[in-house]
């Protein structure tokens, strides 16, 4: 992904496996995934900007606290899609395509339907337009991407594929449908015109195929924990308090009293504690 996004995936503790090595989830774990890809490519719901694909982290500590095994999982459905570039169609000029015209409006994912007019103009429509339910599709378009390959817009795409409404869109031969990818450009750079591309899904006929389970895995030595004096078992990790500006600024706004009541005493505490050391300079002069 790109630097400064992260995709939201859920941490899991589990048990040391018996071979030291293969870290799996449970049943349970995969029934989660999958209706959390199924909700991820709901057609009626927005698309998820902070987390298009269904993932989770499986952690466990061995029994010795030498190290830690991390895995990272995603499910996806067993589908192949191939862009072809197009030439680019015209744009009937509306609110919403003039947006995304300027490198500004670029910034931040978001993804629509696409159909055609009369005289073949592609026209833009956002994700909860009632218009979208009236008109026969033939695509999507997606932004504040940089690249085609992003999760982001292959979720897009996938869950165009997934319509079951023949009546509704206009694919081509084989599935075959529209992508308009408005793409972000570098920082102090114009943007680009849209570029237009066709997608044509493969996906797996045997059931067993239908979805494909990715995953990671490594091992993290754990350095070996400090000797107690007192003779007891050692603790691996002792929790300290920390500050985080950005908690403090998003606490601030969800709960002002309590903040400035902080902030209050706060100040009490260091008036009172710059008058101790001045007096306790003072004494000692």
């Amino acid at each position: 992904g790109e630097p400064g996004r992260r995709a939201a995936a859920p941490l899991l503790a589990r048990g040391w496996p018996s071979d030291g090595a293969t870290l799996g989830g449970t049943v349970a774990d995969y029934a989660e995934m999958l209706d959390a890809l199924d909700d991820a490519l709901d057609v009626s719901s927005p698309l998820r900007a902070d987390s298009p694909v269904s993932m989770q982290v499986l952690v466990a500590a061995a029994a010795d606290r030498s190290q830690l095994l991390l895995k990272a999982e995603a499910l996806l459905p067993s589908l192949l899609l191939r862009a072809t570039p197009l030439f680019a169609l015209r744009v009937l000029p509306s609110p919403l395509s003039q947006s995304l015209s300027p490198a500004a409006g670029r910034r931040r994912r978001a993804t629509g339907w696409l159909t055609l007019e009369q005289s073949r103009k592609l026209v833009l429509l956002g994700e909860r337009e009632p218009a979208a339910s009236q008109v026969p599709l033939v695509g999507v378009w997606v932004t504040g991407e940089a690249s085609l390959d992003s999760p982001y817009v292959w979720a897009a795409t996938a869950r165009f594929s997934r319509l079951a409404a023949p009546a509704v869109t206009k694919a081509g031969p084989g599935g075959a449908f529209l992508l308009l990818v408005y793409q972000t450009p570098p920082a102090g750079e114009p943007a680009p015109p849209p570029a237009l591309y066709e997608v044509a899904p493969a996906q797996a006929v045997h059931p067993a195929a239908a979805h494909t389970l990715y995953g990671v895995s490594m091992a993290v030595p754990l350095p070996p924990p400090p000797p107690r004096s007192d003779g007891a078992d050692a603790v691996l990790f002792e929790p300290s308090a920390c500050e985080s500006p950005p908690l403090a600024r998003l606490l601030s706004r969800r709960y002002p009293e309590a903040s400035a009541t902080a902030t209050a005493r706060f100040a009490a505490e260091a008036t009172a504690a710059e008058a101790a050391a001045a007096a306790d300079g003072f004494a000692r002069r």
